[in-house]
């Protein structure tokens, strides 16, 4: 009988185990049945949301259209899973209570990932430190934040969470009563806005906020971060034009 009990735990510690690491990646943890959420996704998404396979990007703003959005943003005190995938490492939160509203239309955070240095650069000025949050609507809508650092001060949050960072590919921990709004600069209402698509094979077209206040990080931590970080080397840059710009 002993021997029965055994054998049935450990049939289901190995089933919960591969139920876990069959979760998408782009999925928050908390919520393993709200597979409608993102069925209408790329099928191609969990590989490119890290930012592998996306080319740097520079913002020619001189030309920016200025046109008003609304954005409003309601991120919650979370729990959340850190994920090294091996190019970056991303925060997957534990529930779907965080969202943002870009012009009236709901957008779900599904997680946040570091690049360093930044994916996208303002007139040809990059930035050592940038974080892209990632929310998904209904529809499978997809809107990225952009939120630039510059080398200063040590930055708070960045410090509660550098500690946890998992250093090996696949390496995944937990943390546990933060609020990701903590990374967000004061004035959330002046940024940059357009869309473009990611690099083949992923066809994805996203819509990226560049939010203009930048939030500031000590050297220590930037190099913390650019360390863990994977490199593409065919990766090119885009120069986007087509842009709006509300202030």
């Amino acid at each position: 009988m002993m021997k029965i009990k055994i054998l049935f735990i450990s049939a289901l510690l190995t089933s919960i185990l591969f139920a876990y690491e069959s979760i998408p990646q782009n999925a928050s943890h908390g919520n393993f049945t709200d597979k409608d959420k993102w069925k209408n996704l790329d099928k191609n998404w969990v590989y490119c949301e890290s930012g592998f396979n996306q080319d740097f990007i520079n913002l020619d703003t001189k030309n920016a259209i200025n046109k008003n959005h609304s954005l409003e943003f309601n991120y919650l005190d979370d729990s959340f899973g850190l994920i090294n995938d091996g190019y970056t490492i991303k925060m997957h939160f534990a529930s779907n209570g965080s969202n943002i509203a870009l012009d009236g239309i709901n957008y779900n955070l599904s997680h946040f990932h570091f690049h360093s240095p930044s994916k996208i650069s303002l007139n040809k000025q990059s930035y050592p430190l940038e974080i892209h949050f990632s929310h998904v609507s209904q529809k499978g809508d997809i809107v990225v934040i952009a939120v630039f650092f510059q080398e200063g001060e040590e930055n708070q949050f960045l410090k509660k969470i550098t500690r946890a960072f998992p250093k090996k590919e696949g390496d995944k921990l937990y943390v546990q009563g933060l609020n990701a709004k903590k990374l967000l600069p004061n004035n959330t209402n002046s940024f940059y806005i357009f869309k473009n698509k990611l690099n083949q094979p992923c066809n994805q077209e996203i819509t990226w906020v560049v939010l203009k206040e930048n939030l500031k990080a000590s050297k220590e931590q930037i190099q913390t971060i650019k360390s863990l970080m994977g490199k593409n080397e065919n990766l090119k840059i885009q120069n986007i034009k087509k842009i709006e710009e509300n202030n």
